[in-house]
């Protein structure tokens, strides 16, 4: 049924006029024809009259221009060259963080209103009444000796046993995965193998510095006789992974899996690079990473941890575990990229752990995302045309199969009309082919926006015309 143009709010036209500005920008062909009117109304089921001011809209911003007679065309302009994969990224991120009265089950990281802020204040306040501005200058470039003390002796309670100076402090995972990999680059491109599907900021970064090998993931890993077999007949330099709930499935490798991989790393001479996430959030069992493993002396398990997930991104730390035999390089490469990292943000996580704040606001988002779990992995079994293809025990993701006549292109957008934020499977690929899969974040939403997205939802597969 077409949309009524008198009832339209303003957000709808907001919606409209994103998705074809999304059109012309993926398209990128200055003077080619653009959709007719009638198209576009046929496409998103939209009043002819709606979609004719949505056009007058883009025509005043310079997207397109019509020429009598002949229907419209894509205006030449700067700077709208873009990578095709990104868009949905760009889109959903940009309509998360912008659209306050839609349904956010794209965003991958806690919402707003679970930041700490008033204990970040606190402890701001605290760092900088005992140090001084001596937080404020350049540091350590491996980080604060004081906080990589308290992270060893954290660790040991989860049976990693390392010393402070196999640890380093970086301002995130993405600055972390440029240091290894350019402590690990050298005269030839090294190779590396990934999951299929993987986390996408990850992979974009590994396949403009490495040759990329991909490997289905199977409910409980790899199937680890195939990988062997790739082993040996070419060189892997190291490994990615996500152990724990990984983004975007949900799957955690079983322990078997976990050790035979270590075995391989052993045997084959390879790198496994670990980014733990969400093993904190467990809501049943709990997860352990691979690096408990890893105590040979001989290590093979690069571990990193970001706090932006278990605090905010605000903090803008994360750790490193690496084998002593990179340490140095390491350091030299963080020292080219930034000198040094927050010295203030260090001394605040410092406190965040020491006074127990950050235990206790863990078990806080442990108790609100596990109730959401429940609750989304119940809306969706009552979802027709879809397949829940993991329910996984944790994390912060849902990875749904649609069923193989729903394109996932046009459920994207659909949703995206309808005020609904949700990522399309294809950008979570090295091949970026059409998956029909779309991850679900239930972790923005809240438990009556959970219900009402997925109604809406099932409203449009129930209805689909795809």
């Amino acid at each position: 049924m077409a949309k009524n143009t008198n009832n339209l709010d303003t957000s709808y036209y907001i919606q409209l006029y994103e998705i074809l500005k999304t059109e012309i920008i993926k398209k990128n062909a200055p003077n080619s024809k653009f959709y007719s009117i009638r198209q576009i109304g046929i496409k998103y089921n939209t009043n002819i009259n709606t979609v004719l001011k949505v056009f007058k809209i883009l025509e005043r911003d310079g997207y397109i221009f019509s020429e009598k007679g002949k229907g419209f065309f894509i205006k030449e302009h700067s700077n709208l060259s873009i990578s095709e994969e990104l868009v949905p990224i760009m889109e959903s991120f940009h309509y998360g963080q912008t659209n306050t009265e839609g349904i956010n089950f794209s965003n991958g990281s806690p919402p707003n209103d679970y930041f700490p802020d008033k204990i970040y204040q606190k402890l701001i306040d605290k760092a900088l009444k005992n140090y001084g501005s001596s937080l404020l200058g350049y540091q350590d470039v491996q980080g604060l000796e004081s906080l990589r003390i308290l992270l060893a002796d954290h660790l040991e309670e989860k049976d990693i046993f390392v010393n402070k100076d196999n640890i380093m402090i970086t301002s995130g995972t993405q600055q972390s995965l440029v240091i290894l990999l350019k402590t690990f680059s050298g005269s030839s491109l090294k190779t590396v193998a990934i999951s299929s599907p993987t986390y996408p900021n990850a992979l974009n970064l590994l396949k403009d510095m490495c040759n990329i090998k991909t490997f289905d993931l199977k409910n409980d890993g790899w199937n680890l006789i195939e990988f062997e077999k790739v082993l040996k007949k070419e060189r892997i330099h190291f490994v990615y992974i996500m152990t724990n709930f990984q983004n975007p499935t949900g799957i955690s490798w079983s322990e078997e899996k976990k050790k035979k991989l270590l075995n391989l790393a052993h045997k084959y001479n390879f790198y496994i690079i670990e980014d733990d996430c969400f093993s904190e959030f467990y809501y049943t069992k709990r997860v352990e990473p691979l690096k408990i493993l890893d105590q040979t002396g001989n290590e093979k398990v690069i571990y990193i941890k970001t706090y932006s997930k278990i605090l905010m991104p605000a903090i803008g730390l994360a750790y490193m575990i690496l084998p002593p035999a990179i340490m140095q390089k390491a350091i030299l490469t963080k020292y080219s990229l930034d000198h040094s990292t927050s010295g203030l943000n260090q001394k605040v996580l410092e406190y965040f752990i020491t006074d127990k704040y950050l235990d206790n606001h863990v078990k806080k988002l442990k108790k609100i995302f596990k109730a959401k779990h429940h609750r989304i992995l119940e809306l969706l079994s009552e979802v027709p045309h879809i397949t829940i293809l993991n329910k996984s025990k944790g994390g912060f993701f849902i990875w749904i199969q649609l069923a193989d006549y729903i394109n996932e292109e046009k459920f994207y957008y659909k949703c995206k009309l309808r005020g609904v934020s949700i990522l399309p499977g294809n950008i979570f690929y090295h091949d970026k082919r059409s998956s029909g899969k779309i991850r679900l974040s239930f972790i923005s939403p809240s438990l009556k926006e959970l219900e009402e997205g997925i109604e809406i939802m099932k409203d449009i597969l129930i209805h689909c015309d795809f």
